[in-house]
């Protein structure tokens, strides 16, 4: 691939059939996103909204040539397709895909920013990162 960006992204999911909605939406990243490392599965307590089921989570790394604004919208449609609704903020989820990373770029936009302002206090996303 020419003129592709390299991207990290985190999922998790605590609704349903965890693992599946995780598979799913790795399946589902070609041909937009090229998977190029996956680290491993982890079972996670939920962070903010602390009544709700543990999560599934992972990071993953890949090619894209969408550009930012893109692929997020890309990544939001794979989430509904997958049965994500819209609910209460960090509340339970079938499918959650953020963007972590994307190349060194630096963006603050109305409904992105990345790096993701949160990551740091996330160690269901760093966990995952540090395989990868």
């Amino acid at each position: 691939m020419s003129d592709t960006y390299t991207v990290y992204l985190a999922l998790g999911a605590n609704l349903g059939r965890r693992r599946a909605n995780i598979e799913r939406a790795l399946q589902s990243l070609p041909p937009q996103v090229a998977v190029t490392a996956v680290s491993r599965l982890y079972e996670t307590e939920p962070a903010y909204v602390l009544e709700q089921p543990v999560f599934l989570n992972i990071a993953v790394e890949g090619k894209t040539r969408l550009d930012p604004r893109l692929l997020l919208t890309y990544l939001k449609s794979l989430e509904e397709r997958i049965g994500r609704e819209k609910a209460v903020r960090f509340g339970p989820r079938a499918i959650d895909i953020d963007i972590i990373f994307y190349e060194q770029q630096l963006i603050d936009e109305p409904g992105l920013q990345i790096p993701h302002p949160r990551m740091a206090e996330r160690s269901f996303v760093l966990r995952p990162l540090a395989d990868i």
